[in-house]
């Protein structure tokens, strides 16, 4: 008879074989408006710890005065236990417990200024929580909820916490293996010694057990971020998307730039029926030269173009009259230095010059 074979599939905790891109700045900067950041809460925790039992044991000299007198009011009490008792008791403590108070504030404190500092040095800043807590259907999403539970994080978080249990279990059992002879020599001490030893021993236990924690605290830290590393990788496809957003996207510029120059060789075609002459080679260049011996300081080209385009140019100066000159060495020279809007360079006015007055000689052009 065959046993039963339990099979897992190992895929699930595997990244998406897509996402072989390190994240881009802005992939960066989206992850950290949906508050996704590296952070360790382990880490601040054994921070936060050790703060509080560092400042306690700094602390119980106020501590012990502020109970001692509360205790000794408390004893002086007629009937202790009654109502008016604790309220006296209550107004005593609000009134004279002011090293209590204060022992209990700078340990409070404490552990809120490292929780705070340990938080913000971890996460580089303050964060948005906006989208944090909005609405998501993902997060009561049964399916995803079972992806979550046979993720790899879950599993890492498994490991954490049996790891912390044999941790304090070891620290628990060597340390009471250490002062187990010292207990039974506490009857033959005074109560005050008793308190000092047994204080003094929960403090070594707690800092040892503090110092454990912050080691796995430092190792979850390194994970954290190897992990969010992992998360925010980007597949090609994502990273050409986003190109394509920050960029702008090469079909609708390609589009743009044709939009463009459709609408800019309108306007130069516009500008032909009133040129004064166009220079060819003759087939393929086209210059129109326009020039007002009134108004203008010298000839200025209007419209150029090459193979259509010149024809273009051809046909609309054939249409409104305009004169057509061919000179193949002049017009290449032209089509080669000159942009439209451009004046004639001076050391070709003569030759264009020489054009003019042709024109002018044949046509009566001014």
């Amino acid at each position: 008879m065959n046993g039963a074979r339990l099979t897992f599939d190992i895929q699930l905790f595997a990244k998406d074989p897509d996402k072989t891109e390190q994240a881009t700045p802005r992939r960066r900067e989206k992850a950290r408006e949906d508050g996704q950041v590296p952070y360790s809460k382990d880490l601040a925790m054994a921070l936060v710890f050790i703060s509080v039992i560092v400042v306690l044991r700094f602390m119980i000299p106020l501590v012990y005065h502020g109970m001692r007198k509360i205790m000794t009011f408390f004893v002086a009490l007629p009937n202790r236990g009654t109502f008016q008792d604790f309220r006296a008791l209550g107004q005593y403590i609000s009134l004279r417990g002011d090293d209590l108070a204060w022992a209990l504030i700078m340990i409070i404190l404490s552990g809120v200024v490292i929780a705070i500092t340990t938080g913000f040095a971890q996460t580089k800043g303050f964060l948005s929580l906006k989208k944090a807590f909005k609405f998501d259907l993902n997060k009561i999403n049964p399916i995803e909820g079972f992806k979550k539970l046979f993720s790899l994080r879950s599993v890492v978080e498994l490991i954490k916490n049996l790891l912390k249990l044999a941790v304090l279990g070891v620290i628990a059992f060597l340390f009471i293996r250490d002062i187990w002879s010292m207990l039974f020599l506490l009857p033959n001490q005074s109560l005050l010694e008793g308190m000092i030893f047994l204080a003094d021993s929960l403090y070594t236990m707690t800092l040892r057990i503090a110092f454990a924690l912050l080691a796995i605290g430092f190792v979850d830290f390194f994970y954290q971020r190897w992990e969010f590393e992992r998360d925010i990788m980007m597949s090609k496809k994502e990273v050409k998307d986003e190109r394509k957003d920050v960029e702008g996207n090469p079909e609708i510029k390609k589009k743009q730039r044709q939009k463009m120059q459709e609408m800019a060789q309108r306007r130069m075609m516009e500008e032909v029926p009133s040129a004064t002459v166009v220079v060819t080679n003759p087939t393929h260049l086209s210059i129109a030269i326009k020039f007002n011996i009134e108004t203008m300081n010298a000839p200025v080209v209007v419209a150029l173009g090459a193979d259509n385009i010149a024809m273009r140019i051809r046909e609309i100066a054939k249409e409104y009259d305009v004169p057509i000159y061919e000179d193949k060495t002049l017009a290449r020279e032209l089509y080669e230095r000159v942009d439209i809007g451009d004046e004639i360079p001076n050391d070709m006015y003569r030759a264009v010059a020489e054009v003019l007055a042709y024109v002018f000689q044949t046509s009566g052009k001014v």
